[in-house]
Parts: C-alpha cells; structure tokens; sequence
C-alpha cells in the first residue's frame, strides 16, 4: 500500500538486466511496482510491490492497472525489457504518457516495421514475413543466400539463424515460428557490414542522440552478441550518417516520445536498420557501459518522462569521455562444476560489473540465441585499447568448469 502517496512507477520486467532501471526508480524517490513472472525475480527486492506476471500478458498487466493504478497512484510505466507493447497498453488505458499501442506493436514486429520502412525508402535489407514452409522458400527467391530467418517478435536473437542452402531452411523456419507469437518468420537479405546499436530519445520533435556503441557478434550461424564497445570507434561524419538513418526510421515507425533503440549495419552501400523497438537497450549498454563512458543516464532521463516530467537534458550531456566494453565469457556447454576467479577479477583495476547469471549445478546451453548469455564482464579504461586490456585481464582469472 502506497501510504506515503509517492508518484507510483511500474516497471515491466525485474531480470538482471532491469536493477539498474529499479535502483534509479527508487532513488527518485518513486513507488516501484515490479512485474515479471520469475517469483523469484531479483528486481523484486528493489520493488515496493511485485506482480507474478508474464511480461508479454498485455491483459493482464492493463486488468492491474485498471484495478490498481488509482490505488497505488500510478503517474508511468517503464519497459525494462522487449515490452514495449505492455508498457503502451498500461499508458493508454490510463492516460499516461507513451507511445499509442499500434506505434509500440508496430516497433515490436519486424514484419510490420519492415513494411514501413521499404514503403518510406528506410535504408533496410529487405525481407518478407511466411507463415509457411512454401511461402518462406518463394521468398528465398528473392533474398537469394545466405540469408537470414528471424521470429517476427521475438527479442536476443531468439529463434534467428543465417541460412547458406535451401536444406537449412526447414529447421530454422520451425525454430523462428515456435519462437514468435504470430507463429510466422520473416526471411531477410543477408547483408555484411559493421554493427552498431544506437540510443535514441525523441522529445518534442527532437531526437537526441544519447550512445552509439559498436557490437561484436559470433557463433556463427547464429547472431551472439560478444562484446559491445561504447562509444564507436567510427569517425563523427560516418556516425551522422548513421543517426540520419535512425531519426528517419523513428519517424516512419511514428515513434515520436521517448526511447528507440536502433540495431545498425554499416554496409558498403552506407548505413542500414536491421531493428527498432520503442524502448531502450538491453544487453547492460544504457544500464552500464553508457553512465560508465559518458556520465549519461538515459534510464533516468527516459523514467522521468515516463512519468510526466520535462526532459531534463543534463541527464543526456556528457560529463565525461572514456571507454566502456561489456563482453561476454562463454564457457563450454554442460553442467557447472565449478566457477572461480570472480573475487579476484572484481578487483582488478577498470573492472566495474561482473554478472552471472548461473551457478554450480546449472546447464550451460550451446549458444543459438542471447538468452543463453550466462556471464558478462564490464570494465572502463581511458579509451578502447585500455578497456580492452582490462576485460582480457579479468578473462585470464575467470574460470568455468563444465562438464558434458
């Protein structure tokens, strides 16, 4: 019960990755509603209440709201994950501000959003979304190989695989439609390029350009994120160039208030977008890697427009400018047997976060999709040669053993 009558704030999803978004709730003085259906989520322990709920369960989280918003006093939802669509529902059946519904639904399905943007010439590889085995392999035609088969809504990669030959299609079509929730996949033109991940936050017209990290990825055919490396080591005219790209495919997805996050090739035919959600980035960059580079907080400068306030543009300036890696350990699949080195990577100089998610006794899984992440280390140097030393110092002393 919110007895102290403080502005009350849900925040859709309480994983690992959403701390940093429930730390900054809390000290912002705010009445944290966490949900996430994990009933052992960690976030839960930041929240002042928690609901047992799937993330995704656009009904239920509005039924909560319509029966509880005006008792705890609910002024804003934040998407602490690939939820835009709930937090979009919540807002609108309240009256709080967000985006509409069909903007948040259209940022959250690729086929949707691919649509607009080869309608509105968005520089994007093209694709088209099958509901079948017979429609995906017509669509083959006309992307050739290699080629990309994705979920149409789903998030981390979940379900996606390049394909070289038509025999791998069937498979990978079957993973992609088990993963998404319209049960279809859209095949996409394989493209070669540079990826990066750009922050953006729209407010009254103007896009402000918060982070733009470079992304590494392996584990080839499927797209594993790495290692992320914030900021960009690209020249400021090829980062204009880029951003051009992200404010125009914000505005033909209608995205006109609060985050887009946009997922950035850069091809030799210049810039291309692969994703945008209306929310803002996971994978520990505008949680950590971006306050740790720049001095920015663009979870705080996001939560209070959330909740009705101005944006306030310090959050977004930088204060300072130095050099953070997020990347990945990826131990051997099979079951832990032990995890060790953690104390003494932790004091390591630059060394600011590491993160597991798995102890011993758990499974490690092969690596098909970003979900089966299960450590991350974060370090800041003065610039990226620096930082990188740092992660392969803590990489030296980190060690897992698993067994089949």
């Amino acid at each position: 019960m919110n007895s102290e009558k403080r502005p009350a704030i849900l925040v859709v999803s309480a994983g690992i990755m959403q701390i940093p978004a429930l730390e900054r709730a809390r000290a912002l003085g705010y009445y944290v509603i966490a949900s996430d259906r994990n009933p052992e989520a960690p976030g839960f322990q930041l929240a002042d209440e928690h609901l047992v709920l799937d993330v995704k369960d656009v009904e239920g989280h509005v039924a909560w709201a319509r029966e509880h918003g005006k008792r705890v006093g609910l002024k804003g939802a934040f998407a602490g994950a690939d939820v835009a669509i709930t937090v979009a529902a919540v807002c609108e059946e309240l009256g709080l501000p967000g985006v509409p519904v069909e903007v948040a639904r259209r940022s959250n399905n690729k086929a949707l959003m691919k649509e607009r943007w080869l309608r509105d010439k968005i520089p994007t590889p093209w694709s088209a979304e099958a509901s079948t085995l017979e429609e995906a392999q017509k669509i083959l035609v006309h992307t050739g190989f290699p080629a990309i088969v994705k979920a149409v809504d789903g998030a981390a990669s979940r379900g996606s695989m390049r394909i070289d030959r038509p025999d791998q299609l069937p498979a990978a079509f079957k993973a992609a439609c088990a993963t998404s929730r319209t049960g279809t996949a859209i095949i996409e033109q394989f493209v070669v390029g540079k990826e990066q991940s750009v922050e953006t936050i729209i407010w009254k017209g103007k896009h402000y350009h918060v982070s733009l990290a470079d992304r590494h990825f392996g584990f080839a055919p499927y797209a594993i994120e790495t290692a992320h490396v914030d900021p960009s080591n690209l020249d400021k005219e090829t980062q204009k160039r880029i951003c051009e790209v992200v404010d125009a495919a914000a505005d033909s997805l209608g995205i006109d208030f609060g985050p887009a996050k946009a997922d950035m090739i850069l091809t030799d035919q210049g810039p291309m977008i692969l994703e945008m959600p209306a929310r803002l980035s996971g994978g520990f960059h505008s949680q950590y890697t971006t306050p740790l580079s720049s001095g920015k907080d663009p979870i705080k400068a996001v939560m209070k427009l959330a909740m009705g306030e101005q944006l306030d543009e310090n959050l977004l300036a930088a204060k300072h400018d130095r050099t953070s890696i997020c990347a990945g350990i990826f131990p051997e699949p099979g079951v832990i047997r032990s995890i060790r080195g953690i104390e003494e990577a932790h004091a390591l100089p630059g060394i600011e976060q590491i993160l597991i998610t798995k102890a011993v006794g758990d499974r490690v899984e092969p690596m098909i999709d970003n979900g089966k992440r299960c450590c991350w280390v974060i370090a800041v140097g003065e610039d990226e040669k620096d930082a990188w030393s740092r992660i392969d110092a803590a990489r030296q002393v980190i060690r897992f053993e698993t067994v089949p």
